[in-house]
């Protein structure tokens, strides 16, 4: 591996190669990617840096220096699990030519999200005046229940409680539904 340099604020700081490694084969263990390591080993070791004064002695160097390369690591990974997926693109031979993937979603899936619509609508409709309102300002306008309240001039625990009710009869509505279907 190459010898990090950690430049801070204008101050060279310059770790031991075996440290450098140590991070290195850390961040590789949880990552399983050389590029991603060597990203991950260089901010771990910044970071090991900026907190030397937190490195209490009560352990081995080491020790420290693996926990902050780990924790580098593992946060790492937990930011590349909320990014959405890249869009690819798709190779024609036939063509030579490139293709964007497709944009919208199979006929199957459209398929299917009509049939959960419907079902959805049904169970609504099931519901009533009085529960499929709030349901339908609630879960699917995005309203509060303060908000709510003050529209259909009801109190807030009205409001709690009817929509609570109302998600758990469309709940238990639809799995019978999709019971009976399957």
């Amino acid at each position: 591996m190459p010898r990090i340099t950690v430049d801070a604020r204008l101050k060279q700081v310059q770790f031991t190669a075996r440290e450098c490694d140590f991070v290195y084969s850390v961040a590789l263990k949880y990552l399983k990617d050389e590029e991603d390591a060597l990203d991950v080993a260089q901010e771990a070791l910044l970071l090991a840096y900026r907190n030397r004064d937190q490195f209490r002695g009560d352990a081995r160097f080491t020790t420290w220096l693996y926990r902050v390369a780990a924790t580098t690591a593992l946060m790492h990974l937990r930011r590349q699990r909320r990014r959405p997926p890249v869009e690819t693109t798709s190779f024609d031979d036939e063509d030579q030519r490139f293709e964007p993937a497709s944009p919208g979603p199979s006929p199957e899936a459209l398929s299917a999200s009509r049939q959960t619509f419907a079902r959805y609508e049904r169970g609504l409709a099931r519901l009533g005046e009085k529960y499929g309102r709030i349901f339908h300002m609630r879960f699917v306008e995005g309203y509060s229940e303060g908000e709510i309240a003050r529209r259909l001039g009801l109190s807030a625990g009205t409001v709690k409680t009817r929509a609570y009710r109302a998600r758990a009869c469309l709940r238990r509505d639809l799995a019978q539904e999709l019971e009976r279907a399957a």
